[in-house]
């Protein structure tokens, strides 16, 4: 692993127990399993922020998805597993539409 920066967290003793009883389980050490953890955390709090700025109309899926760190599909299932409907701009889709009949008449 490269050379990180150390930093301090204060946790209560019981999250400390529980760290320690899950990084024993896993045949980690427990600063491999809160590095695990905090990235697991972060990125469940990037998507989570993408969601809500799409439900808001702050910006598209593609933007959303890209602004979390994760693909569009990933995004799109993330919507679905939320119940957060997928929207599309009328001329986007008539665009797209048209452009599948061409591909499709083009074979």
């Amino acid at each position: 692993m490269a050379q990180g920066t150390v930093t301090t967290v204060r946790l209560p003793p019981e999250d400390l127990k529980r760290l320690a009883k899950l990084a024993k389980e896993l045949e980690v050490d427990r600063s491999a399993l809160i590095r695990r953890a905090l990235d697991a955390g972060v990125r469940e709090i990037l998507v989570e922020e993408a969601v809500r700025k799409y439900q808001r109309g702050g910006a598209s899926a593609w933007f959303c998805a890209r602004g979390a760190g994760v693909n569009l599909l990933v995004f799109l299932d993330e919507l679905k597993v939320r119940g957060v409907p997928f929207r599309t701009d009328e001329d986007l889709l008539r665009e797209q539409v048209e452009e599948l009949i061409r591909a499709r008449r083009g074979r």
